[in-house]
């Protein structure tokens, strides 16, 4: 039996999941500019500036998808490797953060967790929580794809994965931690 294998020559299923991510993140970073331009968002400076943060990533992400399949056989090698590292890291940061929504979800609906104020203020476990973890653990599924494509079709070694996965945590961390707590130090996001 023949094991099936992604197209190399980036098929209409990669080009359209490489089409639906750029569209996934482009849709993404249009609601973080709504929340900026009209909500509570835009008027505390640290929210804002988080906010602006998230919405360049998302760009990135989005140009990223549109350049996996742009990009030929026989392309300069740097800038391949360096591709194939974002997809890995795109893929990762999304898994990573699909992962602990599931794992926030599950472990509140059974009582393994205490329900945040977050969690409590929202109502529970609601038909809108259940898409907010969907609409990650498609984000997820997109890169994904396109990562395992694209690393097959450059033949990139096991080190762009590796380096695009390692970084993902560390990316994240960055997004959820590191920077919150430096605008809530100078004063610019309520601790």
């Amino acid at each position: 039996m023949a094991s099936r294998r992604l197209p190399s020559h980036g098929g209409v299923v990669v080009r359209a999941s490489a089409y639906l991510a750029a569209a996934w993140c482009l849709g993404f970073a249009g609601v973080s500019a709504w929340q900026v331009a009209t909500g509570p968002t835009g008027r505390v400076p640290g929210l804002a500036i988080m906010s602006v943060l998230a919405g360049v990533l998302k760009l990135a992400g989005a140009a990223v998808a549109l350049a996996a399949v742009l990009a030929r056989p026989g392309s300069p090698r740097r800038p391949l490797r360096l591709l194939g590292v974002a997809l890995w890291g795109a893929f990762g940061l999304l898994a990573l953060y699909s992962a602990g929504n599931l794992v926030i979800a599950v472990g509140t609906v059974s009582g393994l967790l205490a329900p945040s104020a977050a969690w409590t203020a929202a109502g529970g476990m609601t038909a809108k929580g259940v898409l907010y973890v969907l609409f990650f653990l498609v984000g997820a599924a997109l890169f994904g794809l396109l990562a395992v494509w694209f690393h097959r079709r450059h033949r990139l070694r096991w080190t762009s994965a590796v380096a695009g996965l390692a970084g993902a945590p560390l990316l994240l961390g960055l997004l959820l931690a590191a920077a919150p707590a430096i605008l809530g130090r100078w004063g610019l996001l309520p601790t």
